[in-house]
């Protein structure tokens, strides 16, 4: 309802409905196709780097063919529950402290000192926005353009997305 106050009259509006993960937020950072830096969010100006714990995370790709110069993908470090489990009991066997949750194995693994380390916690990245983008980039001036962009790359996509045309398909959605 805010919305359709500020825009004229019978304006059209689409809605991009997506899962919202519960991870670690990450940026990657791409130059003429390679994986230069990665990122957490930090104070949403400064984030830790993570580049080298990044580059062990398989559903992150290290070489992209036929990209923009410059790219900044931003996505969401996750961990499965299983995999959760599984390192609990190991945990558990060895008198290590247990992870709480997915979110903060995912976050403490890749911010280990040692990228070996964070290898073997099984973490995934599911990407999900184009933060910045070069300008021989395609035009991507609908949120889902930017879904289908890197999915085309070779990103990692969750699939449970869809554009909307109104808040009931919205709740249908849900």
């Amino acid at each position: 309802k805010r919305i359709t106050k500020l825009l004229p009259a019978k304006t059209k509006i689409n809605y991009f409905c997506e899962v919202k993960f519960d991870g670690l937020a990450v940026s990657l950072v791409y130059k003429n196709g390679k994986f230069v830096q990665g990122a957490t969010r930090g104070d949403g100006q400064v984030g830790e780097d993570i580049t080298e714990n990044l580059k062990t995370v398989k559903t992150i790709p290290l070489f992209l063919d036929n990209t923009p110069e410059y790219l900044e993908v931003r996505g969401e470090a996750v961990m499965s529950k299983n995999t959760l489990i599984g390192l609990n009991k190991i945990n558990s066997k060895s008198g290590e402290t247990l992870f709480a949750n997915t979110r903060n194995a995912a976050a403490g693994s890749l911010r280990q000192l040692d990228p070996a380390l964070a290898a073997r916690r099984k973490i995934d990245f599911f990407a999900y926005d184009v933060a910045e983008v070069s300008k021989d980039a395609p035009e991507m001036d609908l949120h889902s353009k930017e879904h289908k962009f890197l999915r085309d790359l070779g990103f990692e996509m969750d699939k449970n997305e869809a554009v909307c045309a109104n808040l009931e398909e919205v709740i249908t959605f849900i």
